[in-house]
């Protein structure tokens, strides 16, 4: 091997987990499809993104129930290094996010940002939570960085 090549050998984990940019492009992505097929279609698309993507934390919650959704939700913003104050007592879980870190990104990087958002959390929360026999609401008002997720048990 050339002294002038350097290999290195990474896995994942050795590096912190991240991925803020992915915000960027969902922004992109949910403007396009708002405008070329309009809010129904974009709204079907993060539902089926929801359903795609989780199904092994609906697995998680239909086992475990709420807990599974607050395990979750520590963990993501923990990572993202979100503002959150999150409430579980029975069969009621509430989620305060204090300050959204993707909104938060997006505005530190000047990229886009859509006042149409935050529907992504309110479809897939949509979506997880039919799969799993729940029911769940977001609260927000766009570009606030802020909202109110509740979420509880069918019965």
């Amino acid at each position: 091997m050339s002294d002038k090549i350097k290999v290195l050998d990474y896995k994942q984990s050795d590096n912190e987990y991240l991925h803020k940019d992915f915000h960027g492009a969902l922004c992109y992505a949910i403007k396009y499809i708002d405008e070329r097929y309009g809010f129904e279609a974009t709204n079907n698309y993060l539902q089926m993104v929801g359903k795609n993507i989780y199904p092994p934390l609906i697995a998680r919650i239909k086992k475990d129930g709420l807990v599974a959704l607050v395990l979750h939700f520590k963990n993501i913003f923990e990572l993202e290094g979100g503002k959150v104050e999150i409430v579980y007592g029975g069969n009621r879980l509430t989620i305060k996010v204090h300050e959204c870190p993707a909104i938060k990104h997006l505005r530190k990087t000047k990229q886009l940002y859509t006042h149409r958002y935050c529907e992504t959390t309110v479809q897939i929360n949509k979506a997880i939570c039919q799969a799993a026999d729940y029911n769940c609401t977001c609260a927000y008002k766009p570009g606030q960085a802020q909202c109110v997720q509740q979420f509880w048990g069918t019965e």
